[in-house]
């Protein structure tokens, strides 16, 4: 279940960015999501669960459509357009620093060992944008992507946050559901324009492919293997897992596409994920005995 959470999160970035070229990046999001949420929720009322929702419930859940799937996926998939999978993927792995950063915003203690993996981090994301040990190389055509993808890394990081109290009560399928298909349908009038200038004759087999692939493999089914992981190996043992997303993401970004990392960036790679682990693995101060 892990693994598969691993594959299928990596794997989405190389897969969809050549339908990103044929599709419009907003319709793409949003009619991705809406699809994935429906079947989750279909698969709610199938097996007698329960799928609705109270009234009080709908304004948090609007706040959680709007944060992870208007403007989450509104910069996912513009992004991942102007910049290459395998950088994003890596990119996107910082959102675990974020929520250290914000739940310090919000009162948590970080140790140094968290400030310092912090740190180690940022200076990853900084080499592999800039891709340069020796000269400052910022202007590149993938910046605006790059710089995107930081950007949505707060806002998945937001989400999370934001969402704790409602998984919990609703569970995931209904929270992730019905925050998928509000956002999404808030995502369809900026979507719009794109379909309306759509070229639907070059929607060929492989977008089609790839397209369901990213919203019901990742979309649906990945959401659940997530959710199920969390359920029966606990949080520590299924996030261990999720480094193994980037890995995933960069390798297949290489043989799929030929976008490989240079060495450079690698190595800022790699400080990415030694300053995630750091910071999740001993960023909380020893308990006072």
């Amino acid at each position: 279940m892990g693994l598969f959470v691993a594959l299928s999160f990596g794997s989405v970035y190389p897969i969809a960015k050549p339908a990103l070229a044929i599709v419009d990046p907003l319709l793409f999001s949003s009619s991705r999501y809406l699809l994935a949420g429906v079947l989750m929720l279909a698969a709610l009322a199938i097996t007698g669960s329960q799928w609705r929702v109270e009234r009080r419930d709908i304004a948090k859940l609007t706040l959680l459509g709007i944060v992870g799937y208007t403007v989450f996926q509104a910069g996912w998939s513009y992004g991942l357009n102007i910049t290459t999978p395998a950088k994003a993927v890596v990119l996107i792995a910082t959102t675990p620093i974020f929520g250290a950063l914000l739940g310090r915003i919000l009162g948590e203690k970080l140790s140094l060992f968290g400030w310092l993996g912090i740190l180690l981090a940022f200076s990853g994301v900084f080499v592999v944008i800039n891709n340069s040990f020796s000269e400052l190389n910022l202007a590149g055509s993938t910046i605006l992507g790059d710089a995107l993808y930081v950007g949505i890394a707060a806002i998945w990081a937001l989400y999370g946050a934001l969402s704790r109290a409602t998984l919990l009560r609703l569970g995931t399928l209904r929270t992730t559901g019905w925050s998928a298909v509000i956002g999404s349908l808030l995502l369809a009038p900026l979507a719009l324009p794109g379909a309306l200038a759509q070229d639907w004759t070059a929607v060929d087999t492989a977008t089609l492919a790839a397209f369901l692939y990213c919203a019901i493999m990742v979309g649906c089914f990945g959401l659940c293997a997530w959710g199920g992981g969390l359920a029966r190996l606990g949080l520590t043992r299924i996030s261990a897992y999720l480094y193994l997303s980037p890995i995933c993401g960069v390798v297949l970004s290489g043989l799929v596409l030929g976008h490989w990392l240079s060495q450079v960036q690698l190595i800022g790679a790699g400080a990415v994920l030694l300053g995630v682990a750091l910071t999740q693995t001993l960023g909380k101060p020893a308990a006072q005995s």
